[in-house]
């Protein structure tokens, strides 16, 4: 509902002043927080979140993402440097991931809004698309559709439904993500720069009354998921596994289930998935995984009133 906290140490809630107003509806709301590489010399926070405005008697909505200053438990500075256009009246499907990468880029998910069949194809439109933009909101130079006439300059690929993980592989440097299907179909997949991951054109899954929108699961020039689910499980939060503290998981990629309530960790052989076992199970409605910068994994839990839990290994296991 967009309010924010500090916590510290002694586990006392800080509530952070000058957050921006968020859309509170359906899945809208504050998304993701993210902290600037150099946050400790530039206190640089990123905020994505549902913006909204009035036109007429329709509030319309659409993904943003603030730029400000945190100083003295207050934002301060804030600057809208991302705004996917046109806004929707629809409440669903925004995505709202962000990462920085290693080239020290942002890169910014917005799902489809629910408008298969008019944004995830078209390259002049924001939604259903992955962005890469400089710290500053700027457009780097070399994106792939930057010179494109017509084409959203901050594009780095497009063709996705619902991007609701993304992280940095630890050792390549590469972005990975994963995002909703319909019934069916959720998918990974490793984006790269200029590349068509399908939506709706092709796809693993069905309509959710069962029928179907496509026969087709693959296409020339459309790429293949890394790997996809069928049935769905409503994936969210993402995290390599790093660090001393879980050492027959390192270099695992964990996934939050919304729907099934657990954590999925997947085995990797370079970007193949060679095993899979569910952790967790019953916990929650996961929406958020990260790496503590003491190796220890944490997970975010949906609940009244949500949770945030940290795993810490048994003795010699």
């Amino acid at each position: 509902s967009g309010e924010m906290y500090r916590v510290a140490s002694s586990g006392e809630k800080i509530e952070i002043k000058g957050v921006p107003e968020v859309l509170y509806e359906g899945q809208g709301g504050l998304f993701d927080i993210l902290l600037h590489p150099d946050f400790e010399n530039n206190q640089q926070v990123y905020i994505s979140y549902a913006i909204f405005k009035k036109e007429g008697d329709e509030i319309m909505a659409s993904t943003a993402v603030t730029r400000a200053k945190f100083e003295d438990d207050q934002l301060t500075d804030s600057r809208i440097i991302f705004e996917a256009t046109p806004y929707f009246t629809t409440r669903h499907h925004y995505g709202g991931r962000m990462v920085f990468g290693t080239d020290g880029k942002l890169y910014i998910t917005v799902g489809d809004r629910g408008k298969r069949d008019e944004n995830p194809q078209a390259l002049d439109r924001y939604q259903g698309k992955i962005h890469r933009i400089n710290d500053d909101g700027s457009i780097p130079e070399d994106n792939p559709f930057v010179d494109q006439e017509g084409a959203v300059a901050s594009i780095f690929s497009y063709g996705h439904r619902n991007p609701q993980g993304m992280t940095v592989h630890p050792e390549t440097g590469v972005i990975w993500e994963h995002e909703h299907g319909p019934r069916g179909g959720d998918e990974i997949n490793v984006p790269e720069e200029g590349k068509n991951y399908g939506w709706p054109v092709i796809s693993y899954g069905i309509n959710y009354n069962g029928t179907t929108f496509t026969d087709m699961v693959a296409m020339d020039g459309m790429e293949q998921p890394t790997h996809y689910w069928v049935p769905s499980l409503g994936p969210s939060g993402m995290a390599f596994i790093t660090g001393e503290h879980y050492p027959q998981w390192t270099g695992d990629l964990l996934v939050g289930s919304l729907k099934y309530r657990f954590i999925t960790r997947l085995s990797l052989d370079d970007q193949e998935v060679v095993e899979e076992e569910s952790l967790l199970k019953k916990v929650g409605r996961v929406r958020s995984i990260e790496m503590g910068p003491y190796g220890y994994i944490y997970v975010g839990v949906e609940g009244n009133p949500g949770f945030v839990a940290r795993l810490i290994p048994k003795p010699n296991q």
